[in-house]
This record gives C-alpha cells, structure tokens and sequence, in this order.
C-alpha cells in the first residue's frame, strides 16, 4: 500500500476532520490567537465528532482505527491552528495511557467530558507516597485541564498518576505560540494524586503516549509548514514588484520549492511512523526522526513566508507569523529539539 493511502474510513475522517477546520476553526483562529483565549469550543467539537477515540480499540470503546487516520486529522487541523491540533494530541495521549490501563477515566476522557493533559517524564517530577512534586515548566492545556496525567519518578520506578488539575498552583504563561492552549506553568507540592500505573505496564504506557506525542507533532508541524507555503504562493501571486508578480521571480518560488521538500519528507515520515505502530512494529526512531525534521521543515516554511510576504509578514493579520510562533515553541516542547536529536544520535551509536 501507498504511504500516504487512506482507506475508505480513513478518508471520512479526515474529510470530518476537515469540514470541522473550515467551518469551526478558521473563522476564529487569528482573534482567538492574538487574544489568548482558550479553544473551548473547538476542543468540544472534536470530543463531539469522536475524535479523541481514534486510536483506542474497540475492545476499549474506541474507534479502532489506529495513527495513520490521527496523522491526517492533525495535520488538517495544523493547518489551520496548532494550538487546537495540541490539545487534540494531548488528549489523545491520555486516552492511549488510560487503555493500558483499563482505567475508568477513559470513558470521560474519550468522551471530552474531561479535558485531560499528559504530563511527560521529560519534566523530572518525582513521587512519594502517592503525591507528587516538581514544577512543569510549559504545559499546553495546562491552565484549563482537568485532570493531569502525569509521570513521575518513584525511587528507582516510574508510575504514571492522576492529579485534580485543582489540585496543582498553575500560573498563565504568555508563551511565544500555541497561544490558545491555555498555557501554563504547573507546579506541584506534594500535590495529593493517584496512581494509574507502575512497573512494566507504566512504561508500555509511557512508550506509547511519547510516541503518539511525537507522531502527532509531526503531523501538526507538517501542517503548519504547508499552510504557510499556501500562505505564501498567495501572496507571492499577488504581489506585483519590478512589473511582475513575485511568482514569476525565480529566487521567490526557489523559497516555496525548498519549503515544500521539506514538509513533504516529513508528511512522508510520519505517516511511516504511523503505519509501523499499527504494525506493531517499533517506530521509536522514526517518530522522532519525523518529529524532529517536521518542525525543523515548520519553523523553516513559516520564516520563508514571512521573507516573501516582506514587511506584511509580521503583522497579525497574517497568518504566516503565527505559524513561525507557534513553530518555535515545538522546538522547546517534549524536552526541545536538541534533547530529542541527542536521543537519536544514541539510537544511533
């Protein structure tokens, strides 16, 4: 089968996926961005089409249908905003966490009944006598979570446990992008909280929501880089200077072209992602190496744009700096960039 294939239920996902983008997200995306407010009813809408039970099983009372229909979804809805496909990604990591379980949370979870925030391990909190501690420093969602799914260090194990959002100090950040998240900084001071899992099965369950994570960003950054190469073709066809169309100017179009090779080699890679895990097949590398080469070929796309829109680029009716911002803070996110290329230079050795 082709890499970017989609079966005949796929494809009505992603077509969902879509109309959802035109007709809820789009008109709101740049007054939403610009006045940091929080993506509560595009979060809804994905819990009302089903969305965040793509990936769990059947058996688990979700759709089944695995992460190649969840890379195309997210990247339809990176397109258009990455701070609603993050939240969509976060929750989904939740679900993944609370299959292994077997644990009721996943019902509500599914359900968006419950807006639910996967905390990773990247942020070194410990646990002790079921309380944790530690402070995360940049969390998505974190201001308006509910619920905290978090993973902390006990003594030599890891567990995976559920804090009372309520529970935690959160304090609003103004972070460069992803604005209609909600960010915050989570803090946690022998916060009372739950254990979900421990032992090998709290490490499946890591595995799998660190993978999904990665799959997902990438998947968002492909879109964001995509939308900013449209962004750019449109301006460049309508931006006359020397008596033509900035189209018609060589070094101009050499900028879409190499964004586009860019953004297409990650599409590629991680759709590849997500057909191995469906597999069963270990795609530990290829998730990061697609994580990391998505938001490089994101950052890379939006920065050209910005350059052929010229001065206009800047501005926040344009959507081509908030796609650069929001690009940027991927870099710093599930341990930054550099960690992530570290960790595959290890897979490497």
């Amino acid at each position: 089968m082709h890499n970017l294939q989609l079966t005949e239920d796929q494809d009505l996902i992603v077509d969902t996926a879509r109309k959802f983008v035109e007709d809820v997200v789009a008109p709101n995306v740049l007054d939403q961005d610009e006045h940091r407010k929080f993506a509560r009813a595009e979060f809804d809408g994905l819990a009302e089409l089903g969305l965040f039970g793509l990936c769990v099983g059947e058996d688990a009372g979700g759709a089944g249908l695995g992460l190649v229909p969840f890379v195309a979804a997210v990247e339809a809805i990176g397109r258009e905003s990455a701070s609603v496909a993050r939240l969509f990604i976060g929750q989904v990591q939740c679900a993944a966490v609370l299959e292994v379980a077997g644990h009721d949370d996943l019902e509500p979870v599914m359900m968006g009944g419950k807006l639910a925030v996967f905390v990773g391990g990247e942020h070194g909190l410990t646990a002790d006598g079921g309380a944790v501690s530690g402070t995360a420093e940049l969390v998505p969602g974190g201001g308006e979570a509910d619920t905290f799914y978090v993973v902390a260090k006990a003594g030599d194990a890891l567990q995976v446990l559920a804090v009372d959002a309520s529970a935690a100090k959160r304090d609003a950040l103004t972070s460069l992008g992803l604005a209609s998240t909600a960010p915050a900084r989570v803090t946690f001071d022998n916060t009372a909280a739950t254990v979900v899992l421990e032992g090998d099965a709290a490490q499946q369950a890591i595995d799998k929501a660190q993978q999904l994570g990665w799959i997902g960003v990438a998947a968002l950054a492909v879109g964001g880089g995509h939308a900013s190469i449209d962004a750019a073709k449109k301006h460049a066809g309508e931006r006359i200077a020397f008596g033509k169309p900035l189209s018609k100017q060589h070094a101009v179009m050499r900028k879409v072209i190499e964004s586009r090779q860019g953004c297409d080699a990650a599409r590629q890679l991680a759709m590849h992602a997500a057909r191995l895990a469906d597999a069963g097949i270990d795609a530990t590398q290829t998730a990061l190496q697609a994580r990391v080469l998505a938001v490089d070929a994101m950052v890379h796309a939006a920065d050209e744009a910005i350059q052929i829109h010229g001065g206009f680029g800047y501005t926040v009716e344009y959507h081509v700096e908030r796609h650069y911002r929001d690009g940027k803070t991927l870099e710093v996110l599930d341990a930054g960039s550099e960690k992530l290329r570290d960790r595959l230079a290890a897979l490497e050795a």
